[in-house]
């Protein structure tokens, strides 16, 4: 697991020769940021999780700030906003608005959504509160769910290289 991300994932010193990361500073470089570990994995996909529910573009910038702030793996936390892609998200973004009217007691006044601009700045007027509240929960859960999933994973996958070992 471990080998895994260290190999797909980009090192500190090589994000460092990036000029164009400069003005972040110092802070994008901290050790813990790159760290393999559980704790850091479990913040990571928390923040991912989180991040990736929420109905906004580049996603992938609060995700980075929170990683940085929370000291948790960088790159898992970047890159587990992808869970919400250009084919999830239509999906994932309706499930949240039928669920929000649920907790609110509302009707959905819309059955479908529609893929295109005019629609989508129409209907903001009417769905952006189930939305919202639909999108917040569903990503504190599935966060929630995703820390203890990854946390379960790391001891079982820690407990099965100790076995190994012996």
């Amino acid at each position: 697991m471990k080998k895994f991300f260290k190999k797909y994932t980009p090192d500190r010193d090589d994000v460092k020769e990036y000029k164009m990361l400069n003005f972040l500073g110092s802070s994008l470089f901290h050790k813990d940021l790159w760290k393999f570990n559980r704790i850091s994995f479990c913040r990571a996909t928390v923040i991912g999780l989180f991040w990736g529910w929420m109905p906004m573009m580049f996603q992938m910038i609060p995700a980075a700030y929170c990683a940085v702030v929370f000291r948790a793996n960088l790159p898992l936390s970047v890159a587990g906003v992808w869970i919400s892609n250009p084919i999830t998200m239509p999906a994932m973004m309706y499930f949240a608005y039928i669920f929000g009217n649920n907790i609110l007691g509302l009707n959905p006044i819309y059955n479908e959504f529609k893929l295109n601009s005019e629609w989508i700045i129409s209907a903001l007027g009417n769905i952006w509160e189930p939305l919202l509240v639909g999108t917040l929960i569903i990503g504190v859960v599935s966060s929630v769910i995703g820390y203890f999933l990854m946390h379960i994973s790391w001891k079982i996958y820690a407990y099965s290289r100790l076995k190994r070992r012996k």
